[in-house]
């Protein structure tokens, strides 16, 4: 792996920073990493690997949620206790 000096303007200096912070990433090298590719190569979309639309899912995810209301309707579901 090769290193490279960069300098970054106080701004996003500040806000990658923050995403460390949060813990949405382990450190601020790999924040800087997901921001370049995500930027220069564009983040992949979750529904090609299984080649279907955002469209579909959304109207798929519809659906059950209809037969779910109906079958809490009718008592077929029964309340989740932990």
């Amino acid at each position: 792996m090769s290193r490279k000096q960069i300098i970054l303007s106080p701004a996003l200096n500040r806000t990658i920073q923050a995403q460390v912070e949060l813990g949405r990433y382990k450190d601020f090298s790999a924040a800087l990493q997901d921001a370049a590719w995500n930027y220069f190569i564009g983040a992949g979309s979750p529904f090609e690997e299984y080649k279907v639309t955002s469209g579909e899912v959304e109207k798929k995810f519809q659906q059950v949620s209809r037969e779910i209301a109906k079958e809490r309707k009718a008592g077929k579901l029964k309340p989740w206790k932990p």
